[in-house]
């Protein structure tokens, strides 16, 4: 949540991420039972600070208050679950929780002028109530956060718990309604090609560069084989949370599916597997994420150790071939936040990072990239004749980002600036590859910013040629479809996966096949280790396979937007079709694959792939019409 309980609760949420099995498709009836919803939240709010108010009174929780919080304390899996994913039920909670605890905690702050050390220790208080992380580590994400948060709740007296748990939830009985949240936009010179079709683009050829995708490595430092795995805090396997009575519940030798991060040693093996494997790649991309999940007790030291760490195998592993990053929510310290260029404290800036970053990156981009890089984390590159790199910092505009709550107007400049580079690509007859960390229309970003970013989309659909993502941890694609022309698909995103099982997958990197003129992704493979194999063998490096090559396992000429709109209404209406994607999402990882994606299940996946925006669901909608009138027996199919 984003205040100082939102400290506690969604702090963590925000930070720990994972993508396993549940459903956001909507009900028929979904409006009356959100309107129900409403009611019932506006009671609980009030209910809950009254209760809450006694509780600090007397230091003992009344039976309603423990009800309460009962009725708002999550599975310890939704802590470790990107929003994307969470079943309604569960988002219909959290909202509640959110805005009975954000409408708590504002008023102890505006109305009863409580400080900041009060608020830390009865947030951390919450935190442990809810069983979101330990005592010693609830307190410690409380106060990474809680001087960014009242900084921004005491200058901006207008700020509401409405509009707070409006832009981390964007659905359900928190949605957005204030219009300086909605309503701000940049300019969009006119022009451009109309729109009159989905777009289409070569077949794979011979000649086709090929580029390695490799994002999410997520290196802990503190990650120990044989510690504890299972240890109730969102990240474990690591120094300090002990070797378990049980040797089967200690940390794997190269990684662990329960809710770990990647020791170095998996890190490299990833890196060098790859480059090994395609000596003939072109470039390289890594899309975010080098530091841990350990979000209450990473530093700016310890991330620029991990970060140079990783950057420099990069040069040991490629040499002279170009490796173009961008940013991930986990690089910041405390993870997540952003501030605007003009925001100078040192405490609150992320410009040592920016700094840090166009250091490190000038091994790999020239000079001019510097001041964007500088400024804000993103930069442009003219790669090669005709061909160009937009490398954004989107992590502006996550919904758990803070600052947005501070000003949302600041997410414009980047917005503009990709615009203006794109109206000079376009002069320039170039073509243009965006690579962003979370992808482009995901739940959990701002919705006014991926409206707006549609808007560009819209404008220079034949200059973007694709998009290319990580975050998720999912292999996955994405479809985007014109704002104006809805049936008509114009681009693709392309999401790497990600080297860290964190949590239940497999290791994986992505490479693509690209068209020398145009610049299309024309194919794509990935390859992937089965991590319980080689836990099985320790002493061995990791076998590393072809977990698909795309086109030849769908039966695709190629992977252009009409192409992939294609699959996807395939997809839904062969619902074992959408298994093996979902089989291939998942990356054949032990315990997904063991838990199965029922009906249900497999139609959330589908409705992802053609979300663009949050609560847009014209296109998710109709292929659930499709998927649903399927005869009950296909529908519920087993593998």
């Amino acid at each position: 949540m984003g205040r100082v309980a939102i400290v506690s609760s969604m702090v963590i949420l925000a930070a720990v991420i994972s993508s396993i099995t549940s459903y956001q498709v909507k009900p028929a009836n979904y409006a009356k039972l959100i309107e129900k919803q409403k009611k019932f939240d506006e009671a609980f709010e009030k209910e809950f600070y009254v209760e809450h108010t006694k509780y600090v009174e007397t230091g003992e929780q009344s039976e309603r208050l423990q009800e309460m919080f009962e009725h708002i304390r999550q599975e310890p899996d939704m802590f470790r679950m990107e929003m994307d994913n969470h079943p309604l039920p569960y988002l219909t909670a959290e909202c509640t929780a959110c805005r009975a605890l954000v409408t708590t905690y504002l008023t102890y702050r505006r109305v009863l002028g409580w400080d900041r050390d009060r608020i830390a220790l009865q947030a951390a208080s919450t935190c442990e109530t809810l069983n979101i992380l330990t005592p010693p580590n609830c307190l410690k994400i409380v106060n990474k956060n809680i001087d960014i948060l009242l900084y921004i709740i005491d200058n901006r007296p207008s700020l509401t718990a409405q509009t707070i748990c409006g832009i981390i939830f964007q659905s359900g009985t928190c949605v957005l309604e204030d219009p300086a949240f909605l309503n701000w936009s940049i300019n969009v010179q006119p022009g451009g090609r109309p729109i009159t079709a989905s777009k289409t683009s070569p077949n794979r050829g011979a000649s086709d560069l090929k580029i390695i995708h490799i994002t999410d490595v997520h290196y802990d430092p503190h990650y120990r084989t044989g510690y504890n795995a299972v240890c109730g805090e969102p990240c474990c396997c690591r120094e300090g949370q002990g070797i378990p009575a049980n040797p089967a519940d200690g940390a794997g030798e190269w990684g662990d599916y329960r809710d770990c991060d990647s020791p170095w040693k998996a890190v490299e093996d990833a890196v060098r597997a790859a480059a090994r494997q395609h000596p003939d790649a072109t470039y390289v991309y890594y899309t975010g994420d080098i530091i841990d999940h350990g979000v209450w007790e990473t530093t700016v030291a310890g991330n620029i150790v991990s970060m140079t760490r990783t950057y420099q195998l990069f040069r040991d592993v490629f040499g002279s071939k170009p490796v173009y990053n961008v940013l991930g929510n986990h690089e910041n310290n405390p993870t997540n936040v952003f501030a605007p260029s003009y925001i100078t404290q040192s405490e609150f800036s992320a410009k040592w990072l920016y700094d840090f970053s166009a250091d490190q990156w000038s091994t790999w981009l020239p000079t001019a990239s510097q001041q964007t890089i500088r400024q804000g984390g993103f930069y442009t590159v003219l790669v090669r004749p005709g061909f160009r790199i937009i490398g954004m910092n989107n992590n502006d505009a996550y919904t758990f980002n803070w600052w947005i709550l501070y000003d949302p107007a600041y997410l414009q400049a980047q917005l503009q600036w990709v615009h203006d580079t794109l109206l000079q690509a376009e002069a320039a007859g170039e073509k243009v590859h965006i690579l962003a960390h979370i992808p482009i229309g995901a739940g959990t970003s701002y919705r006014t910013w991926a409206r707006q970013y549609r808007r560009i989309l819209d404008r220079f659909w034949d200059v973007i040629t694709a998009h290319f993502h990580g975050h998720t941890h999912a292999d996955e694609f994405n479809v985007f479809y014109s704002l104006a022309n809805p049936q008509h698909a114009i681009s693709a995103g392309f999401n790497g996966g990600g080297t860290v099982p964190f949590s239940n997958y497999n290791p994986n990197y992505v490479v693509y096949y690209v068209n020398p003129q145009t610049y299309d992704v024309t194919d794509f493979e990935s390859w992937y280790f089965s991590l319980t194999e080689a836990n099985q063998n320790p002493n061995r490096n990791p076998i590393w396979m072809q977990l698909y090559s795309f086109s030849r396992d769908f039966q695709l000429s190629n992977v252009s937007p009409a192409s992939l709109d294609g699959l996807v209404r395939r997809f839904a209406s062969n619902p074992a079709e959408l298994r093996r994607y979902w089989e291939f999402k998942v990356k054949r990882g032990d315990p997904f694959i063991a838990a199965g994606c029922d009906g249900d299940c497999l139609l959330n996946h589908l409705c992802q792939i053609v979300t663009n925006e949050a609560n847009d669901d014209t296109k998710c909608n109709a292929l659930a019409a499709i998927f649903r009138n399927l005869d009950d027996e296909l529908f519920n199919e087993e593998k």
